[in-house]
């Protein structure tokens, strides 16, 4: 089973890692170069990308929250007007 750090910057997943193992000391040099805020052990659990971080909980992203910083495109329907009569 893959085992995971969640890298955490401003109460958000912003990074996912596979380790083989626990290791605080990698975990730790990694969050110091790349600016994280933290490195939280998932075990098996890991969380989505951009979910939000409570400090003890994950909860995945809203798509609202995903438009709202451009990872998602929104979608306009084209309605065709002969359809709808």
């Amino acid at each position: 089973m893959e085992k995971f750090y969640a890298f955490i910057k401003d109460n958000r997943v912003i990074n996912v890692a596979v380790f083989a193992a626990q290791d605080e000391n990698l975990a730790e040099a990694i969050r110091l170069e790349q600016g994280y805020d933290n490195a939280i052990w998932v075990n098996e659990n890991a969380p989505a990308k951009w979910s939000s971080y409570d400090g003890k909980t994950f909860t995945d992203p809203t798509q609202d929250y995903l438009i709202s910083i451009g990872v998602v495109t929104p979608t306009v329907e084209v309605v065709d007007e002969t359809t709808t009569k």
